[in-house]
């Protein structure tokens, strides 16, 4: 059986807004789209939001991956035209 942590692992590798991974099934609960066959209670699924809701404590960004991540904002906006790199 899935468990809180299992869940919540796969939840923040999405990296993307984990209120979408979930909807309501009746009253039996809630059910999240990546684990279908495990239905949450409302307890679980209040203990899930709450560690959900929490910053997931990853490492700070190096230096080198600062300077390339500024990089690619650049490269981004000279290829959306915009007006400071902008064509």
């Amino acid at each position: 059986m899935i468990d809180l942590d299992q869940i919540e692992a796969a939840v923040r590798a999405q990296r993307g807004s984990w209120q979408t991974l979930f909807r309501r099934q009746g009253a039996a609960g809630w059910q999240c789209i990546l684990y279908p066959r495990r239905i949450l209670t409302n307890d679980e699924y209040q203990a899930l939001v709450a560690r959900l809701s929490a910053p997931d404590g990853g490492a700070a960004l190096s230096p080198a991956e600062r300077q390339r991540n500024k990089l690619r904002a650049i490269a981004d906006a000279s290829d959306a035209g915009g007006r400071r790199y902008g064509r």
